[in-house]
């Protein structure tokens, strides 16, 4: 339990404020909470913020940074809050009540294991149910995301003609084999090997459609260890054979060069 009051200042450590008597003003930047008796207040990290009031006592909770980084390593981008009216600012009120009456009574060990237990009810609350990611690290976040994906494109862009493995995409991204197949598909939205064949798909149809390279060639060109591997890729992804869309095209051409029939 507290009652000294405290100028502006911030910490590492999220941090949480119960009142049990009296008013307590939490000035956040330019916001300001009146607390009475009862009320429950969350501070993010790095957040900075004063205390003031009239006969204020109030109980407050520091979550260690470093245990919180543990499973959360990205908790000082994240701002958090419990939302008037909420099952989560009900449930916070009555674990801290909880963890108040425990306050009051003499240590022993299992009050200390209790308040433990409480304490990462509390945390569980406000990691799982109350926390937004803050503005600058959505920006941020969105244009590492975008650099990533940019980078993981064009290599394989620049290498789809040979074979082209899993472990240079983790090699790449500085990280695990693993680990990169499930990071690419969150990058481009598709898995390795179904970007890397859309992308020869492409090429070769552009070669075989536009430059008239031999259908067999094109596909070795481009990466497919088979013709049939090429036709079957084009299938999947354009709805029929290679040579199906060259004669359609070639109609299509044929179609477009007519000359028009002037009316009597």
């Amino acid at each position: 339990m507290d009652n000294a009051l405290k100028e502006p200042h911030w910490h590492e450590e999220l941090q949480l404020i119960y009142v049990d008597g009296g008013t307590l003003v939490l000035s956040l930047g330019e916001t300001k909470q009146v607390l009475t008796a009862g009320a429950v207040a969350v501070i993010s990290p790095r957040t900075e913020h004063a205390l003031s009031g009239v006969d204020a006592r109030y109980l407050t909770v520091h979550f260690s940074h470093v245990f919180v980084k543990s499973f959360f390593d990205s908790v000082e981008k994240y701002d958090f809050y419990l939302p008037e009216g909420s099952q989560e600012r009900r449930e916070m009120t009555w674990l801290m009540q909880k963890l108040l009456a425990i306050e009051q009574k003499p240590f022993d060990e299992y009050s200390a294991l209790v308040k433990y237990s409480l304490t990462l009810k509390m945390l569980r609350i406000l990691l799982t149910r109350c926390c937004t990611e803050k503005q600058e690290a959505v920006v941020s976040g969105r244009c590492s995301h975008d650099s990533r994906a940019q980078t993981v494109k064009d290599y394989i862009e620049a290498n789809f003609r040979r074979k082209i493995f899993i472990s240079e995409i983790a090699e790449l991204l500085g990280c695990t084999t693993l680990s990169a197949t499930l990071i690419f598909k969150n990058l481009v939205g598709k898995s390795f090997t179904e970007y890397t064949t859309e992308v020869r798909v492409r090429h070769a149809l552009d070669d075989y459609l536009t430059h008239d390279v031999p259908v067999c060639e094109a596909a070795l060109k481009n990466g497919f260890g088979h013709y049939n591997h090429f036709t079957n890729a084009c299938r999947k992804y354009y709805g029929a054979s290679p040579t199906a869309l060259k004669k359609a095209k070639r109609q299509r051409d044929v179609a477009s060069n007519a000359p028009m029939e002037r009316s009597a």
